[in-house]
């Protein structure tokens, strides 16, 4: 899944990242909307297994009933030229926090927890207390740049998912060589 969703929003997920080919892009569409699909009921499921009250659960639900609003409105990949690769990189963005909530929501416990996933509850806890955070504008998207702390939080945890995906890497690259 993170995959597909890296060939759409590329190695930074930065707004200069190179648009996938025409010809692959309503592939790639439909392949982020099948995960999405599949995904959003289980992280919805497990969800709902925590308390009312939980920053947790709350985040979970609302990325959940994001991805709805997204499987909602296909007609935008089709509105006008180079809507479709904006509308697959949204599919990608709401992915990516999907499958953060679903490997959150499916930590063992308290004690189970990974670095990445205690950055990614640091920064969700902050987000869902703090004023500036929190502030939308009319259409539901943020009215204004995130916070300091915010920034601190993320950049913690992008070292975490960074220092995760390197030890995937080299996990990957051994059992290659040792198969090889």
């Amino acid at each position: 899944m993170r995959e597909t969703a890296q060939r759409v929003l590329g190695p930074d997920s930065g707004p200069d990242t190179l648009p996938p080919p025409a010809r692959e892009l309503d592939t790639l569409i439909a392949r982020l909307r099948g995960h999405l699909e599949l995904l959003a009921p289980e992280v919805e499921r497990a969800a709902g297994r925590l308390p009312e009250g939980s920053l947790a659960r709350h985040g979970a639900t609302a990325c959940v009933e994001e991805v709805r609003g997204k499987l909602r409105a296909p007609e935008l990949s089709r509105a006008a030229p180079g809507c479709g690769v904006m509308y697959a990189r949204r599919l990608a963005r709401v992915l990516g926090a999907l499958c953060e909530h679903y490997e959150i929501l499916s930590a063992p416990g308290p004690t189970g927890r990974t670095p990445e996933q205690t950055a990614f509850l640091r920064l969700a806890e902050h987000c869902a207390s703090c004023r500036t955070c929190r502030t939308a504008d009319e259409t539901g998207a943020n009215a204004e740049p995130p916070c300091a702390e915010s920034d601190r939080l993320y950049g913690e945890y992008r070292q975490a998912r960074a220092r995760l995906t390197a030890a995937h890497l080299g996990s990957y690259r051994h059992s290659a060589e040792a198969s090889a």
